[in-house]
């Protein structure tokens, strides 16, 4: 018994000493954004760039609004949402309809598409960017929100997840619900949907961070600077001078906000419901 205790303290003291070393940056870069430039070059390196300035408290917002009157933060934060929203809605709409049907269906070379999904997953995205923009621009939908979202979409990597958990259904409901009369789409929405909501959630959860968080691609498919999502107006704000070290540590916090908040609603929805869905 006691060398249980002591592996159980051991792993509780490392997973907390890592907690504490992720932490570090986002609550100093949280804490700056709520300070001066003077007292953030003041107390660099310091512990004290850890501990917000409370006889200031009334201060705290005016990098937030300085950067928001500056750099029109609220219309690129909008982009943002709205690039995320269509390209996570997309993205779940047709990988679970095309994993659904590698799963369940008997299509012809049923394995060998199986087998090649495998294959696209090793290959990265910007390994093909520019055959990509290539073929975006030849459809004239540069500098439009379907020239961004359509090659996020589709991921073989998505399919592949979707496929494998819709293969753990039981045959039986399927069979049961045709014998009540369903059609392959309302076994589709009624029964895979509803009892596959981890996977939704966490997929969702993977697109939409790497959808708000992508600089790239918004960067070559965008000419107009309106359009820019958060990730590529931060870094704009990072090269427009002068620099203000404040306002850049508020536009980051405005960019990992929505993650953070993203993350703590869906992680509830993930492990309890991989042990209740009873898929086996």
């Amino acid at each position: 018994m006691p060398k249980f205790y002591v592996m159980k303290s051991m792993k509780m003291f490392i997973l907390l000493a890592f907690f504490i070393l992720f932490l570090f940056p986002t609550v100093w870069m949280f804490v700056n954004s709520t300070k001066s430039v003077a007292e953030i070059s003041r107390e660099i390196g310091s512990i004290q760039s850890f501990i917000p300035t409370f006889s200031n408290v009334h201060l705290w917002l005016e990098p937030y609004k300085e950067l928001f009157s500056r750099f029109n933060f609220s219309l690129h934060f909008l982009n943002s949402v709205f690039y995320s929203f269509v390209i996570v809605f997309g993205s779940l709409l047709v990988n679970s309809l095309a994993g659904y049907a590698l799963a369940i269906f008997d299509i012809p070379f049923k394995k060998y598409i199986q087998g090649f999904l495998l294959i696209l997953i090793i290959f990265p995205f910007q390994s093909v960017l520019i055959q990509i923009f290539i073929i975006i621009n030849e459809m004239n939908l540069t500098n439009t929100v379907w020239g961004l979202a359509l090659p996020h979409i589709g991921s073989a990597f998505n399919i592949y997840l979707f496929m494998v958990f819709f293969q753990k259904i039981p045959k039986e409901l399927r069979e049961a619900a045709y014998m009540d009369g369903a059609s392959d789409w309302k076994i589709f929405t009624k029964i895979a949907v509803p009892i596959s909501r981890p996977i939704f959630i966490t997929i969702g959860i993977l697109v939409f961070v790497g959808s708000w968080n992508d600089f790239v691609w918004p960067l070559m498919i965008f000419t107009e600077t309106e359009k820019y999502p958060l990730a590529v107006a931060v870094n704009i704000m990072n090269e427009t001078k002068p620099v203000y070290l404040n306002q850049v540590m508020a536009g980051l916090t405005v960019t990992t906000i929505p993650i953070l908040l993203i993350y703590l609603f869906g992680q509830k929805y993930i492990m309890p419901q991989n042990s209740s869905s009873g898929i086996k």
